[in-house]
Formats: C-alpha cells, structure tokens, sequence
C-alpha cells in the first residue's frame, strides 16, 4: 500500500483527529505544526491525493478546530485553581502560559483571533481563557472567526499550489517525509533540550 492508498485510505479522518488534538489535548505543545498539516491537507487536496471536495474540507477542519478550542477551554476551565500554581512538566510549563497571558494583554480580546496564527500560543489561549472565567459565548465567538480565517487561509494556499503545479503529486513520498520530519524535529530538540538541563 503506497502513500497515496494510505492518504485515500485514512487520511481525512487523520487530518480531522490531528487537527482537533493540537489544542483540544494540548499535543500542539509538544509538536507545534498545525499550519503545515493544513497547507499538506490542502495541497493534497488540489493534487486530487485527498479525494475530498474542497468545501467538506474547509467546513470540517474548521469545526475540528474550533472543537479542540472548545475543549482546551473547558481543560482550562476546570483545572484553573491549580494551573497556575502547578509546577513545570515536559509537556506543560509554566511560561507557555505567562507568554500567552502577556500576548491576550497586548492585544485584548483580539488576542484569541490572533493567537491561532502563533504556535504555543494557539495551544494555550483556549485553556488560558478557561482559566481566567473569559465568558463562555465571547470565547465561542472569537475562536470561531480565528479559527475560520486561520483553518481556511492555509488551506486554500496549499489547495491552490496544488492545483497550480499537479507533478507535486509525483513527490508524495518526499512531500511526506518533510511532513513528518517537521513534526518530529521540534519534539527531538526538545526532549534533547530538557536532557541538557537535566544534567546541567
């Protein structure tokens, strides 16, 4: 079975879980990337990889998305009397939340539309704004208008490169391997990181 049978096989419900874990389970901390899977569902979609129709796609996405900002705001919510207090992990630090807390400061409530645009951020905001009791409809609101101009923006870029320049079909395997070494690279530095800490 060759990546395409693969993609065909699995892949819209891969994308949409992928898509919805970044922040619903906060996985976006460790393996910052959401834009580059959207711009490959995209090109994959316009290279006919993905047989999915473009709008399915745009709706979907954008609903797993605003789903897993939901959800991270609801994690934010019920564990704020300890998120704040809670000591440094590998997955969780206390400065990812500081530096989102300073990023909603600078830029108001904006900030949730902004902050889908920025690794880290983008993962923290939802759980941010449970923490500090952010009205439930303004938080909805907001996430749903970044996460419409944010899913979509990337998705119709890597959509209509696909179009523009079909032989990208013909490197899938090198497209996927760059996928995944994006995906991957963060979290090896990371983890090479936190070893020299460790031992510093």
């Amino acid at each position: 079975m060759g990546p395409e049978s693969i993609i065909e096989f699995g892949g819209f419900a891969i994308l949409l879980a992928l898509v919805f874990i970044e922040t619903g389970l906060l996985i976006g901390i460790l393996i910052p990337g959401g834009e580059t899977l959207l711009f490959t569902a995209g090109l994959l979609s316009g290279t006919e990889v993905l047989n999915v129709p473009l709008p399915l796609l745009m709706i979907t996405l954008t609903l797993a998305s605003i789903a897993g900002d939901l959800t991270g705001y609801t994690i934010g919510m019920k564990t704020r009397r300890h998120l704040f207090n809670r000591e440094d992990s590998f997955i969780f630090k206390r400065s990812y939340l500081e530096r989102a807390k300073a990023f909603y400061r600078k830029h108001g409530p904006v900030a949730i539309i902004l902050g889908r645009f920025f690794p880290i951020i983008r993962t923290v905001n939802p759980l941010m704004n449970g923490a500090i009791d952010q009205p439930y409809m303004r938080f909805f609101s907001l996430t749903a208008i970044g996460c419409t101009l944010y899913v979509n923006s990337i998705l119709l870029i890597g959509f209509y490169l696909g179009k523009t320049f079909p032989f990208l079909k013909s490197y899938l395997e090198v497209i996927l391997l760059g996928i995944v070494l994006l995906f991957v690279l963060p979290l090896l530095i990371r983890i090479r990181k936190e070893k020299k800490n460790k031992e510093g």
